[in-house]
């Protein structure tokens, strides 16, 4: 069973709440004028659908960048640490993936929206650098990773414009909270160039490369989330939500075990060294414009 870790990331809760207390505010304020609004939308469809809670499902997609991914050594369990020191790491970020999402929500008075969002990822690569001493200038890494993300999230939409009788653009604001679940794996790093071609970093007989495996790693996190965008009326029922996103998912880690180096010997034999070593960590922060079609019933 996986607990929650990374608790340490509830210090970035403020921000999250900062947004709630503006919607909330701004709730307040237009109240009159909104309530008026929605006065006149339920006596216009004649009173058929109630105003107060209109139920929709949201299903879409979103292009997903990685922010300062960066791994340096966690905690200490009494192994080998990898890097040993503050100065090397292995920075790199996530590249631009796909996630999709699906949601189930209510609009509600004032022009409130609250869902819970599910929102999955497979097998996006991570890519990085290392900068061990004496391993060249080029040291390239790389990793797959799978998200999955589960956010309970509230939206406030603003006057918008009417782009059409009838059709109005209304930008919104919104915030979440929730749990980001993650498996890393495939977490290879590489030394094409060592700084002395002939030493233990030498290449194999038929231009093998050495390199270092790392243990693979899963567990979930805490993650807050604040985005901004607008909704595009495409029929009355249906909205078209193009969103910028922001959202901090915690820690993603290896876990303590083996490495496996994989060096090569003057003969040209190949060796490989299992080492244990302590879990290695990396702060995930996310970055994605998403595109949703949102059908109210």
């Amino acid at each position: 069973m996986h607990r929650i870790r990374s608790w340490s990331n509830l210090r970035a809760v403020p921000p999250v709440l900062v947004a709630v207390w503006i919607l909330t505010i701004q709730s307040s304020t237009g109240a009159p004028a909104e309530a008026a609004e929605d006065s006149a939308t339920s006596r216009a469809s004649g009173g058929a659908v109630p105003v107060a809670t209109v139920p929709y499902l949201s299903l879409g997609m979103a292009r997903v960048r990685s922010h300062d991914t960066r791994f340096v050594d966690g905690r200490d369990a009494g192994h080998a640490a990898l890097y040993g020191s503050g100065e090397r790491f292995d920075a790199g970020a996530v590249g631009n993936g796909l996630r999709f999402h699906l949601a189930g929500g209510l609009r509600l008075p004032h022009r409130l929206r609250v869902h819970l969002e599910l929102a999955a990822a497979r097998a996006v690569d991570w890519r990085g650098g290392t900068n061990y001493r004496a391993s060249g200038d080029v040291q390239p890494s790389r990793a797959s990773l799978d998200t999955r993300q589960l956010l309970l999230a509230g939206f406030r939409d603003f006057p918008g414009w009417e782009i059409a009788p009838g059709r109005t653009v209304r930008p919104f604001l919104g915030a979440g909270l929730g749990i980001t679940r993650y498996r890393l794996g495939s977490y290879v790093q590489r030394f094409p160039e060592p700084d002395d071609p002939r030493g233990s970093l030498r290449r194999g007989p038929a231009g093998e490369i050495p390199s270092t495996a790392l243990p693979g790693g899963s567990g979930q996190n805490f993650t807050w989330m604040l985005t901004a965008g607008i909704a595009m009326p495409i029929s009355g029922r249906i909205n078209l939500d193009l969103s910028y996103r922001y959202a901090d998912a915690g820690a993603i880690r290896t876990d303590i075990g083996d490495i496996a180096i994989v060096r090569y010997r003057e003969d040209g034999t190949r060796r490989e060294i299992p080492v244990r070593i302590n879990e290695t960590s990396a702060d995930y922060r996310i970055r994605a414009w998403l595109a949703t079609l949102r059908v109210e019933f």
